[in-house]
C-alpha cells in the first residue's frame, strides 16, 4: 500500500476505533496540522465535548499524539498530530504469508456528484486492469476485486 502516506500497523482494539467516519475525518485533520480538540470540532461543524471524547479514544489507543502544550490565559492547551492516515492489521502470528484476501476500506463523504465521479473513476480502473489480463500470462494471480457503496445512518456518521 503506497499512498504516500504514513501507515501504521494496528491491532483490532485499534481497528475499531478508526472504522468511525468520524474518527477518520479527525485524524486527516490532524495529519494535516496539529490542532486542539476545540479546532477540529469548529473545522468539523460538530460539538466540542463530542470531538474532544473520540479525540481521547484516539489518544488512548495510540493512533494519534499530543504534538505540544501552549499555555494561554491559564489554559493548558493540548495540540494533537495524527500518528498516521493509513492502516493495516498486524496479522497474527502463524498467519498464512499468501493471505487470501487483500483488504482496502475506509469510510468518506460524498456528495451525489463526487459519489457518481468516484464510480465512474473505479470502473475506468477496473478496465485499465481487465484489457491487461485478455494476454494469458502465467505469472499472473486471479482475483475478485468488488467495490461497495454502503450509505451510513446518522449515528454511524
Amino acid at each position: 500500500m503506497d499512498f504516500g502516506e504514513k501507515v501504521m500497523e494496528i491491532n483490532l482494539e485499534q481497528q475499531k476505533l478508526v472504522s468511525s467516519p468520524l474518527r477518520v475525518k479527525i485524524i486527516y485533520l490532524l495529519d494535516e496540522r496539529p490542532m486542539t480538540a476545540k479546532q477540529v470540532a469548529d473545522e468539523l461543524g460538530k460539538s466540542a465535548g463530542s470531538v474532544h471524547y473520540h479525540i481521547q479514544q484516539l489518544l488512548q489507543g495510540g493512533i494519534i499524539e499530543i504534538e505540544e502544550t501552549k499555555e494561554n490565559r491559564g489554559i493548558i492547551e493540548k495540540y494533537y498530530r495524527a500518528k498516521a492516515t493509513h492502516f493495516k492489521l498486524k496479522r497474527s502470528v502463524g498467519a498464512d504469508a499468501s493471505q487470501k484476501i487483500r483488504k482496502r476500506e475506509t469510510s468518506l463523504s460524498l456528495t451525489d456528484e463526487e459519489l457518481k465521479e468516484f464510480e465512474k473513476d473505479f470502473d475506468n480502473l477496473l478496465l485499465k486492469y481487465f484489457k491487461k489480463t485478455v494476454k494469458e500470462d502465467a505469472s499472473r494471480t486471479p482475483y475478485h476485486i468488488s467495490c461497495q457503496f454502503e450509505k451510513l445512518s446518522e449515528e454511524e456518521e
